[in-house]
Parts: C-alpha cells; structure tokens; sequence
C-alpha cells in the first residue's frame, strides 16, 4: 500500500460484461493501469469463477493479442508482456476478451474512469457484479441456456411435487436436494472473489 506521500498511482476502473445472457453476468474490478495483459487474463479468470483451462484471446482497436501457442493462432504480439499504459485507453473505451475458442464466451470490457490514487488499497480489486459465471465445460451459451432451463425454479418444485406423489427410493435425498440448490444458486460472492485477486501477483 502506497503512502500518503508517496507517488501517485493509475487506477482504471473496467466492466466486465459477459455477452448473451439475461439476466446478465458482469463484473467491476479496480486494476492498476499498469497491469499487464497476461495479469488481466487472470483477474477476469478470478472474477468469473473459471480456472484458466483454455485459450483466450483479447482484441483491441482490432489487433489480437493472447499467449503464444505454436500450430494455434499466431497474435500480434505476445499479452503477458504488454501493459494495459501501452494503448492510452480513453474512458467508456472498450475492447474485447474471448475464452475458450469452442464454447466461445465473449465478454465485452469497457474502461469505465481513470483515477490517480496515492493509497489505492488492494489492487487489483471487484468493487460490484452480478450473476454466476457459467460452469468451465458446459459447452457454450445455448447449452448453458438449456442447462439453466432444465434446472429452474420451476424444476425444482416439479420434482419436489414428483416425490410426494409415489415412492421413489433415492440413495440420500439431502445430497440431491443440494446437487439442486447448488444448480440453482444465482448469487455472486464479490468476498469470494477479493480474497482469490489477493493471490494475484500484480
């Protein structure tokens, strides 16, 4: 933490903003404007909730960059070793982040403000979001989508009606009941993701 008398430092304000669902998943993360594009990566990977299981790519001002993989997808340059300071972003400029080039979750990041602090506290940090992240291997939006569908509210309480109505032998309903609570869990843990950015080397 940086004192009072010492240097201020950049501190960008970005939305993370998954596309294609509703009600929608977004994310508000405070970084350095130092920070590098690799170390971005992983702040979005944190912030989502995935583990960093496939390849990714951003795109700004219509150039790609990401890491190199030989026989993959050749970049512009290489994203670990650039810092966001090297594109000047203008605020409410956006610029875009894909993971997973198969299930292809794109997400739409915009520069929301600019600020100099001289105690920023935590960085980088989530200060708001909403909704859960899609599970890493589910397949994409649409079979997220159904997914989400097959599971409801409405599911729920179907299979709840469906146990009073005969006999069906379940192994430990209290483990099914959960496997249900969990599938239908919306909520978004921003403690969660604070003490996961904590053990971010940015």
């Amino acid at each position: 933490m940086a004192s009072e008398s010492g240097p201020a430092i950049s501190v960008l304000q970005l939305r993370i903003a998954l596309r294609g669902l509703s009600p929608p998943v977004w994310r508000r993360v405070l970084v350095p404007e130092h920070l590098r594009l690799g170390l971005l990566h992983k702040v979005i990977q944190v912030a989502m909730g995935w583990a960093d299981e496939h390849l990714h790519t951003f795109s700004i001002r219509g150039r790609r960059y990401g890491e190199a993989h030989e026989g993959v997808l050749q970049f512009y340059t290489v994203a670990s070793e650039l810092p966001l300071t090297a594109f000047h972003l203008r605020e409410h400029e956006g610029f875009v982040y894909v993971y997973d080039f198969n299930a292809w979750w794109r997400q739409e990041i915009r520069m929301e403000r600019r600020m100099l602090r001289q105690q920023p506290g935590q960085l980088p940090r989530c200060v708001a979001g909403y909704g859960p992240c899609p599970p890493e291997d589910i397949g994409g939006i649409e079979r997220y989508l159904e997914a989400r569908n097959e599971h409801s509210e409405y599911e729920f309480v179907d299979w709840i009606e469906s146990l009073r109505e005969g006999p069906i032998v379940l192994e430990d309903p209290r483990d099914e009941v959960d496997r249900w609570l969990i599938r239908l869990d919306r909520r978004f843990d921003r403690r969660i993701v604070n003490d996961r950015l904590r053990e971010l080397d940015a």
